[in-house]
């Protein structure tokens, strides 16, 4: 018996954004044979359960969605400021700032994410390898956002790309940010958003795809191709201390 775990279907969502070629082709023909030979599939949430019924064309009944979880290390951490002193004096970081954790790839809307950053003033931190691997070409469309990145944060002194850190960093870093933000175009489920939610992190995403469904009432959702629709949010939990309690409750709960 032999059960297929489909993470989230993007490439075929969106295959404007994601040129499959040939080979790609080919490779699908043969995943979505296998996927259909499968005697279960598991799904990461409601939201890919939906798309590989439509892309696919299996029954319903044979998906079954089982939600991950955060690390067992993303937990609230006592005193985290005290204990991130070393850690906000490596990377020069504000005290206050708003925390980004991902890629570069095209759903994850970051110039739009970086452009409402700009309308409000308020510092990010962007983690993640891809950031900052500048060995890159600039003409392939699949950097293409990773240029417009590049451009946005060029002499901007309220965005720090830090790449990429470690664990132990990673979860100071959910834990000492006022706001995570995540307004990607689509994700099969969104980690990230989990381990935040894990650490006490107030968190601001996107109605599309799989984000709504994870978050639920922990956090806000925004139109995500709407510039202002992102920096209002990002501000309405920024500039609210109750409202981040609140966020920051919740998600533990």
């Amino acid at each position: 018996k032999k059960i297929v775990t489909v993470h989230d279907l993007t490439p075929l969502v969106f295959p404007e954004h994601f040129k499959a070629g040939l080979r790609g082709t080919l490779k699908w023909q043969i995943q979505k044979y296998a996927l259909k030979n499968a005697k279960a599939v598991i799904s990461d949430s409601e939201s890919s359960k939906k798309d590989i019924v439509k892309h696919t064309g299996i029954e319903e009944s044979k998906i079954n969605v089982v939600y991950l979880a955060a690390g067992e290390e993303f937990k609230v951490i006592e005193n985290a400021k005290f204990k991130a002193r070393k850690l906000m004096s490596k990377y020069k970081l504000p005290d206050r700032f708003a925390l980004y954790v991902g890629d570069v790839t095209w759903n994850k809307n970051l110039p739009r994410l970086m452009e409402a950053i700009k309308k409000t003033n308020i510092p990010l931190v962007m983690v993640g390898q891809a950031l900052t691997n500048m060995n890159f070409d600039p003409r392939n469309p699949w950097n293409k956002d990773f240029a417009k990145v590049l451009d946005l944060t060029k002499s901007d002194k309220r965005i720090f790309r830090l790449g990429f850190v470690s664990s132990e960093e990673l979860v100071l870093l959910y834990n000492i940010a006022t706001v995570f933000v995540m307004p990607s175009l689509y994700e099969g489920f969104g980690l990230p958003v989990l381990e935040a939610m894990s650490c006490g992190c107030p968190v601001l995403t996107s109605k599309e795809g799989s984000l709504s469904e994870i978050v639920g009432e922990a956090g806000i959702t925004v139109n995500p191709y709407n510039v202002e629709s992102i920096a209002n949010g990002i501000s309405s939990i920024f500039n609210n201390h109750n409202l981040q309690e609140e966020f920051s409750r919740k998600g533990i709960i």
